[in-house]
This record gives C-alpha cells, sequence and structure tokens, in this order.
C-alpha cells in the first residue's frame, strides 16, 4: 500500500511540473540502493515521517526491513548517487 501510495504522489509531482526534477531522480537512485542492501528487500519501507534530504549527490534516507533473523530493523542511511 504504501509503495502505491509513493508511485501515485510521485506520478503526480511529475505530471504537474511537466518534467523531472533531479532531486527525486537522486531519491530514487538512493531508495534503490537501499533496497539492495536489504537481506528481505520486499520488506523494506521508506518513513514517511523523515523525508529523504538530498544535499548535492548524498541523499539521507531512513528506511526499516526486515534483518537476517526476521526482525524489522530501522536505518538511517547516506547514500552518494553520483550525477
Amino acid at each position: 500500500m504504501n509503495k502505491i501510495f509513493s508511485s501515485i504522489v510521485l506520478a503526480s509531482v511529475i505530471i504537474a511540473s511537466g518534467c523531472s526534477d533531479p532531486k527525486i531522480d537522486k531519491i530514487m537512485a538512493a531508495k534503490a540502493m537501499a533496497r539492495n542492501m536489504c537481506n528481505y528487500p520486499d520488506t523494506c519501507t521508506f518513513s514517511m515521517w523523515d523525508a529523504p534530504i538530498v544535499d548535492g549527490n548524498k541523499v539521507t534516507l531512513t528506511f526499516t526491513a526486515k534483518n537476517a533473523f526476521g526482525v524489522p530493523e530501522t536505518n538511517t542511511m547516506t547514500f552518494d548517487v553520483g550525477y
């Protein structure tokens, strides 16, 4: 449900602006990097309360995913998206 809501919001923003915002592209790349780091990427959810912080090519995200023991774990990490 959270992914569907995020997709709808993202699509609305892109359609309303008429073009893609470079910050959104960086956030989407960082989210993909976060999912790739998780043991169970299908359990990865991103915090709606802590908005992503974009500072140049660095994006800070807060996400929760199950660890190797199946216990949900919340992490805040900074990713270098490099473009």
